[in-house]
């Protein structure tokens, strides 16, 4: 294997949640462009569909179909369409995620539940058919989209979000464990701060505080792209990263260790 073949996915299907826009959208197009499938899976349909035509027209191979995660029956029905219509799953990346803030103390039942339907149990769904299909087909690669927000309370009002993506690390370590015999590896990526639109929509109502606005607290200097968040996940996705697995990548700036 060459060097710029193991960072390639020529003819990989991927199933990419949230791929829609931000950071599931620049995931989706790298992979296009090192030749992988891809299917642009959101709970958006016709966002979905434009994402998968702008990659159909830049010379990609991509369809979408719409997804709620947090559905048990729309994720099973999801996967098994993806199988049928091409015969095996090879990487998943499950990115689909909200991000509503919200003071702790005024954290209710139901916000505390929609965020967590679609955050952990939308990756739980989507970690579980996945890996039931690469089971069959003999393995694969997950990528899960978690948050530095999992290791270290960054911005106040983002405690139910910061729980919901340290669940999403454990069940990373935990299907690491139990399934790499099977073939099947799984990481997760760490975005540090990345002003998508969505993020900043989910800012706008609330005042920041907290670590990450310090000054100085990113050593590389000012927030990410999405690029860099779409680079790091095609690593573990590809052969390049075959020998790795479990671990939680974090592309923060150094943000951290800071």
């Amino acid at each position: 294997m060459t060097l710029p073949t193991a960072f390639r996915l020529d003819n990989k299907i991927a199933v990419i949640t949230g791929a829609a826009s931000g950071i599931g959208r620049g995931i989706a197009e790298t992979f296009a462009q090192t030749g992988a499938r891809i299917v642009v899976a959101d709970l958006d349909p016709a966002a979905a569909e434009a994402a998968a035509k702008s990659i159909v027209e830049s010379g990609g191979q991509a369809h979408a179909m719409a997804v709620d995660v947090s559905q048990e029956s729309e994720v099973i029905a999801m996967f098994e369409d993806v199988v049928r219509r091409y015969g095996r799953l090879d990487v998943l990346v499950n990115n689909a995620a909200i991000f509503p803030k919200k003071p702790f103390l005024e954290v209710d039942t139901a916000f505390w539940d929609s965020l967590q339907a679609v955050n952990l149990r939308g990756t739980f769904l989507c970690l579980r058919e996945a890996i039931r299909h690469m089971k069959a087909s003999g393995g694969g690669a997950i990528v899960n989209i978690s948050s530095v927000s999992s290791m270290q309370a960054v911005v106040h009002h983002n405690g139910t979000y910061n729980a919901s993506k340290a669940g999403v690390n454990s069940l990373t370590r935990t299907t690491a464990l139990e399934f790499g015999a099977d073939g099947i590896r799984v990481n997760a990526v760490l975005p540090g701060g990345i002003p998508t639109a969505g993020a900043r929509a989910a800012s706008a109502a609330i005042e920041l505080k907290g670590p990450i606005m310090g000054e100085g607290r990113i050593p590389l200097g000012g927030m990410g792209d999405v690029q860099d968040i779409a680079n790091a996940t095609l690593f573990l996705a590809s052969p390049a990263a075959r020998y790795i697995t479990g671990q939680l990548l974090a592309v923060d700036g150094g943000f951290l260790i800071s």
